[in-house]
């Protein structure tokens, strides 16, 4: 049943993807397991309903293999895939970038637009005009500000998309490989309609 593993996200049997949160997605593979197995008699009403309750509370992937080690099969992932998929650590670094670019994106939006509508401003309407830049200011400090305070939420969230992008290309190349290395059959050489044995040409030889 291989093939369970690959609805996750990232796959919870991995050391580095242990730690990982895990989605309502993720939880919801495992209850379907959990639900299937207490209607083939696999599981009873007491064991169903003590892990789905376990299930509810699990936080991170690594708390999943768990509850279904009994019912699938929990076997390591190979390494060739494990190679294939970047370690939390490569992510979180990704992530941070994408959070300070983001930072730095807010920064230079509020100079430049700052610098041009007071430049407008003291050619048009200084010194006596109303100081109209200050408003376009106000909403670009708090723009900057909230990108600052969000660090953590931009970083999630680049990570969770490079996780999508990682899996996806692993499960790619994966499904290459087997095709790949599936034996590769002839197909038998077929008569043409309506010849027959003795219309073929002979053989000059």
């Amino acid at each position: 049943m291989e093939g369970f593993w690959t609805r996750f996200r990232l796959d919870p049997r991995q050391a580095d993807n242990a730690r990982m949160r895990a989605s309502d997605a993720d939880r919801e593979v495992v209850r379907t397991v959990l639900t299937d197995a207490f209607a083939d008699g696999r599981l009873t009403r007491e064991e169903h309903d003590e892990r789905v309750g376990t299930l509810l509370e699990a936080r991170t992937l690594g708390e999943l293999p768990a509850l279904v080690d009994d019912l699938v099969v929990v076997s390591p992932v190979p390494a060739e895939t494990e190679a294939n998929l970047p370690d939390a650590l490569s992510l979180r670094e990704q992530g941070a970038a994408a959070y300070r670019k983001e930072l730095q994106e807010a920064l230079a939006t509020f100079l430049m637009v700052s610098l041009i509508t007071w430049g407008i401003w003291l050619f048009t309407t200084a010194p006596d005009g109303h100081p109209w830049p200050l408003y376009p200011m106000l909403f670009l400090v708090v723009n900057l500000v909230g990108t600052g305070v969000r660090r953590e939420a931009i970083v999630e969230r680049e990570v969770h998309r490079l996780e999508k992008k990682a899996a996806k290309k692993a499960a790619k190349k994966a499904s290459q490989d087997e095709i790949e290395a599936a034996p590769e059959t002839a197909a038998p050489i077929l008569d043409p309609p309506g010849q027959s044995e003795k219309d073929r040409p002979a053989d000059p030889s």
